[in-house]
C-alpha cells in the first residue's frame, strides 16, 4: 500500500508534467540555420580546402567538441571569448536589480525561481490561477553577452548567441562560489 507521501509525490509529479508539457510535441526556437554537419558538408564538398587530408565525421564532430569545450572552460574563468574576423565578442557582465511600482503592479527584473512556484502552484490553486511568480532574491542578475560593437560584418541584427544549458548551470555555480565576477553594464 502506497504512504501518503508516495501519492503526494506522484501528484507534484503529474502536475509538472501537465504544466511542462512534456508529453506533447516541442516546437524549436532556432529554423532556417546551419550547424556542425553543415560545415562537415561544406568542407568535404571543397575538397577539404587547407586541412590538408580527408577528415572523417567523428574526427570532425571531435575537433568541434574540444574547441567548445575549450572555450566554455576559458569563459568559465572569467575570459571573454573573441570571435575570428571581426564578429565581435561574448562577455559575462552583471547589472544590478531593479524594482518598481507601476500603480498597483510591481515591476522587477529579478529572475524566477520555477522550482518553488510550481511547487506553490500544485499546493494552492489560487495561486496557479493568478499566475503568481516566485522570485529569486538577489543582488546582481548576470547575462552572457554578445557584444557587437567592434563587430564588422552585415546583417548583424539576424546573428545571435546563446549558450547551452549545460554552460549556464556551470557559470551559475562558478558565480555562487564567488569565483568569477563581471563588468557592470
Amino acid at each position: 500500500m502506497k504512504s501518503c507521501q508516495e501519492e503526494k509525490d506522484k501528484g507534484l509529479a503529474d502536475f509538472l508534467n501537465s504544466i511542462k508539457k512534456v508529453n506533447e510535441p516541442r516546437t524549436h526556437k532556432v529554423n532556417n540555420s546551419l550547424g556542425v554537419y553543415d560545415a562537415y558538408k561544406f568542407l568535404r564538398k571543397r575538397k577539404w580546402v587547407d586541412v590538408g587530408r580527408y577528415i572523417t565525421e567523428h574526427e570532425f564532430y571531435s575537433i568541434i567538441r574540444k574547441v567548445n569545450d575549450y572555450l566554455a572552460d576559458s569563459f568559465l574563468h572569467g575570459n571573454d571569448i573573441k570571435l575570428p574576423h571581426r564578429m565581435g565578442r561574448i562577455e559575462l557582465r552583471k547589472y544590478d536589480v531593479r524594482i518598481s511600482f507601476d500603480g498597483e503592479k510591481v515591476k522587477t527584473n529579478l529572475p524566477i525561481d520555477w522550482d518553488k512556484t510550481l511547487k506553490l502552484w500544485y499546493e494552492d490553486e489560487e495561486a496557479y490561477k493568478n499566475k503568481t511568480l516566485i522570485k529569486v532574491e538577489e543582488k546582481e542578475i548576470f547575462k552572457v553577452y554578445y557584444n557587437k560593437q567592434l563587430a564588422d560584418y552585415n546583417n548583424q541584427v539576424f546573428y545571435e548567441f546563446n549558450v547551452n544549458r549545460e554552460l549556464k548551470k556551470r557559470l551559475k555555480q562558478r558565480i555562487k562560489e564567488g569565483k568569477i565576477d563581471a563588468f557592470k553594464i
